[in-house]
């Protein structure tokens, strides 16, 4: 548990470390609920609700939306995930396959489906 604690999971969309999380020592302001969300959902690999903690722990999202660009929290997920599909082919294919492994309790696994839905140019072998 110790090594998933002081690692990244992924350095596309679950970028922090959860000792950095925990211990306040992430370089950015993080908010609650979302940071302690954050840690359970990734020590937990509930990898959908982890990536939406992620959007949400610096508080410029509220109710699931951030209104300083009028876009929702899955929509800009989405746009992110394009951008990343694009220009980091490997990494993205990367998270994909550690995004398979997401336990049967995360609550957001429309990220997890809207995320395989993106498409890009990289050999990719994934189940339905």
């Amino acid at each position: 548990m110790e090594a998933i604690v002081d690692s990244i999971p992924e350095q596309l969309f679950l970028d922090l470390r959860v000792s950095a999380v925990r211990n306040r020592t992430a370089r950015l302001n993080l908010v609650e609920p979302w940071a302690t969300e954050y840690c359970t959902a990734v020590l937990e690999k509930r990898y959908g609700d982890a990536i939406f903690a992620r959007y949400n722990i610096a508080g410029q999202a509220v109710d699931g939306v951030y209104s300083e660009w009028n876009i929702t929290v899955y929509d800009m997920i989405m746009s992110d995930a394009q951008e990343y599909a694009q220009d980091h082919p490997e990494l993205f294919a990367d998270a994909l396959q550690i995004y398979n492994n997401t336990n049967s309790t995360d609550t957001r696994r429309d990220i997890i489906e809207g995320l395989k839905k993106i498409t890009f140019d990289y050999p990719l072998s994934l189940p339905a």
